[in-house]
């Protein structure tokens, strides 16, 4: 079946299976012990955000603002330095966070931070070999890993953190879970230390692996649920097909990311109400 850009909208209203946050109350305590253990003394899980460019700090900024989560970012060079001395700013269309810099917990260095309760991969997809080291140090048995990358790299992930060659199956031992996100989001990080949200922020998410201790799928939905449900500035969703929420996503990024770039970021509400690119957005879909 050809899915075009007009059917974009029925093809997502007849996935099935889809949850929204809002439809689950939030019930930590009856969640496995996986969901509710801690690391840090103040009994609040921690959250490593792992890539603090604009996606990771947004997402990062909403978790950090419920104040249920010891949100710890790891960040480099100028965009390090500066957040740490003067704070991270986020100025957004759905509410603006700031961290001041007493109450920001920024790391240079990835072994500092400690286990984390949940790590959130927020890379390009040219840092993904770097990855083992950068997460090792974060996990146990029951640390829970999201992946926003488009939903793309997670078995690649779980192959490089549990030192798999191509033709080997992925079994995960090294965490809990590995969920697949794919974000909706136009963010930028137009200074260091300071982050712009201009549009959107739907984020899904689907479960990609999980390890042989905890084998109910149903647990790793309530967790993901549970994780995201106090944050407000977007929706999240879980999918329970992963390949049916990459395939959701490439419908947006197919037509519209190669043409934003090749006219210097323009935004797709100028690309469809332009006549020729209009036009141009549906060869590529087709091509």
């Amino acid at each position: 079946m050809l899915v075009t850009l007009r059917n974009v909208q029925g093809f997502m209203l007849l996935s099935t299976q889809r949850h929204s946050r809002s439809s689950i109350s939030r019930q930590h305590s009856s969640l496995n012990e996986a969901v509710s253990r801690t690391h840090e003394s103040s009994e609040k899980p921690t959250v490593a955000i792992i890539g603090s460019g604009a996606v990771g700090c947004y997402y990062g900024a909403r978790l950090w603002e419920t104040k249920e989560y010891n949100v710890k970012f790891f960040m480099r060079g100028d965009h390090y330095t500066i957040s740490k001395a003067n704070g991270l700013a986020v100025t957004s269309v759905e509410g603006d966070i700031f961290i001041p810099p007493d109450e920001l917990m920024a790391y240079d260095q990835v072994e500092n931070i400690g286990k984390a309760d949940w790590v959130i991969i927020c890379l390009k997809s040219t840092g993904i070999e770097a990855l083992p080291e950068l997460l090792k140090p974060l996990l146990d048995d029951n640390s829970r890993v999201l992946s926003i990358m488009n939903g793309l790299v997670d078995e690649d992930i779980v192959r490089l953190l549990e030192g798999l060659g191509d033709n080997d199956k992925p079994v995960l031992t090294r965490c809990a879970a590995v969920y697949g996100g794919m974000a909706l989001l136009c963010s930028n990080r137009t200074a260091p230390g300071h982050i712009n949200h201009s549009y959107a922020g739907k984020l899904t998410a689907s479960l990609a692996f999980s390890s042989d201790k905890f084998t109910d799928v149903n647990v790793h939905k309530e967790a993901v649920l549970s994780f995201w449900e106090p944050t407000r500035g977007f929706e999240f969703c879980y999918d329970d097909n992963l390949v049916r929420a990459r395939w959701s996503k490439n419908l947006w990024n197919l037509p519209f990311n190669g043409i934003s770039v090749a006219m210097n970021g323009i935004t797709v509400d100028k690309i469809v109400q332009d006549p020729g690119l209009r036009k141009l957005a549906y060869r590529g879909e087709y091509t």
